[in-house]
């Protein structure tokens, strides 16, 4: 720790045969080469879940698999090739990188949202429903309200999640001076809380549903910000983004379980702005 202040799918969609490559091929990706081979190839999706616990290459690669294929049908492209990612660090080295993919999915919003500022890359969809992170407390916690929180001990994911970005940004806007540890995951924050060794923790909107229905205290939330979101590199043609942005947007209707398999209720059209709003309320 650091310390701190502060389905079935519609057949006609799909050919699975060949869409996609093998999710061993997928992990394949992950090297300077199969990047540059899958350009020639295909699309390469470049995929990182954020700061999840259990996570591996494969799993990624076989969750995502029915949204490339679906990717691929609706734009009439012969291949969307799955890069997964486990780190966050590593995912935004590879789009910074010489060899930037044709598109990205990430959660870690704030993160994506610099990608957008600093490196040009086009926002193509977003999840519909904002993204908030959660304040939680134990229910026999003393501490019963956000006040409460100044001069306790915090218990916030990695530095890079978007759920710490956000917190601290709260934090901030409330005047309340707390002192802040992390762990890596989110999952590890609701534990420790729940085992009495945190006295508040921070947890995305999943983990705070979940912590809510099993009898404990949400203090209080952080301000909506744009959620998930799949970008476009900055060499990307326009005609290109407008018209993947149009195949995601037709997921709401015609593949709705797809867009289950990744956690996805509805695709919405973003809009720059709302990455540039974001960084300005975490101050980065």
């Amino acid at each position: 720790m650091s310390s701190s202040m502060t389905m079935t799918r519609p057949s006609h969609l799909v050919n699975r045969r060949t869409a996609l490559r093998s999710v061993a091929a997928a992990a394949l990706c992950a090297t300077p080469l199969a990047q540059s081979q899958s350009s020639a190839d295909g699309w390469r999706l470049l995929i990182n879940e954020a700061f999840t616990a259990d996570l591996s290459i494969s799993m990624l690669a076989q969750r995502y698999k029915n949204w490339a294929d679906y990717m691929a049908a609706a734009v009439r492209n012969k291949q969307v090739v799955i890069d997964p990612v486990i780190s966050v660090r590593r995912f935004l080295e590879q789009a910074r990188g010489d060899q930037k993919p044709l598109f990205v999915f990430g959660k870690s919003v704030n993160q994506l949202a610099k990608l957008v500022r600093d490196q040009g890359y086009q926002p193509v969809a977003r999840r519909a429903d904002p993204y908030k992170a959660a304040f939680i407390t134990g229910a026999n916690s003393t501490i019963t309200s956000m006040g409460a929180l100044a001069g306790r001990k915090i218990l916030m994911p990695d530095e890079y999640a978007a759920t710490t970005a956000v917190a601290k940004a709260e934090l901030r806007s409330m005047n309340i001076g707390s002192f802040v540890s992390h762990t890596r995951f989110q999952e590890s924050v609701a534990q420790q809380v729940a085992a009495g060794v945190a006295e508040a923790g921070v947890v995305n909107p999943t983990i705070a549903r979940k912590w809510k229905e099993e009898g404990g205290r949400i203090l209080g939330e952080t301000q909506p910000v744009v959620n998930w979101s799949v970008l476009a590199s900055p060499k990307a043609p326009p005609e290109m983004v407008a018209r993947m942005t149009e195949a995601l947007l037709a997921m709401n209707t015609q593949a709705a379980p797809i867009l289950g398999e990744i956690g996805v209720k509805q695709w919405a059209k973003p809009d720059k702005a709302e990455y540039v709003a974001l960084l300005e309320y975490t101050n980065e």
